[in-house]
């Protein structure tokens, strides 16, 4: 089972592409993951950049931040702040914005990489560096998760963060 690479009292962060899959409140897999994050007393954080993703002005994706706030008053949801003057995030956000490109091949140029997905990394790299035991970056977009990975691993992190297929483990949390 994918939770299993999550430890107990890990940090977790979010892609918007795993907040999308996961439904509102009512929702099973909602519910099946606010179980997973109780149970396991994860602190699970969204960067402010993800969010910002979900729309800024006051009609766009409404039932989008109305699951954040939902989430943030069930104590179970708090915002991420990425801070680019800790020690090596910038490079960690840039060897993850070059290897995206490098694994997209010619399919989008580097304007394209989605930029929420390099900070999901060089959050992920600053949990770590502030003394964090494991961080989990829950993404669903098969590159990012390879090149998250690929780019912790070169700043010899990879024994402190597991990168997890963020559709698949909402899944498996229903399959339980």
């Amino acid at each position: 089972m994918v939770g299993a690479e999550i430890p107990s009292d890990s940090t977790a962060i979010i892609d918007s592409s795993v907040l999308f899959a996961m439904g509102g409140p009512s929702n099973e897999k909602y519910q099946a993951f606010e179980r997973f994050v109780r149970q396991r007393n994860l602190t699970v954080t969204v960067p402010e950049q993800v969010a910002a993703e979900l729309g800024e002005s006051p009609d766009a994706y409404a039932y989008q931040r109305d699951r954040l706030r939902a989430a943030q008053d069930a104590g179970w949801l708090e915002p991420g702040r990425i801070d680019f003057s800790t020690p090596r995030v910038p490079e960690v956000v840039d060897k993850t914005r070059r290897r995206m490109l490098s694994l997209s091949a010619n399919d989008v140029t580097e304007d394209e990489i989605e930029k929420t997905d390099t900070i999901l990394a060089g959050l992920a790299y600053q949990y770590v560096a502030e003394g964090q035991t494991h961080v989990a970056v829950l993404v669903s977009d098969t590159i990012a998760e390879q090149a998250i990975r690929d780019a912790l691993v070169a700043v010899g992190v990879e024994d402190r963060i597991s990168v997890v297929e963020g559709r698949v483990l909402l899944n498996d949390l229903i399959d339980r």
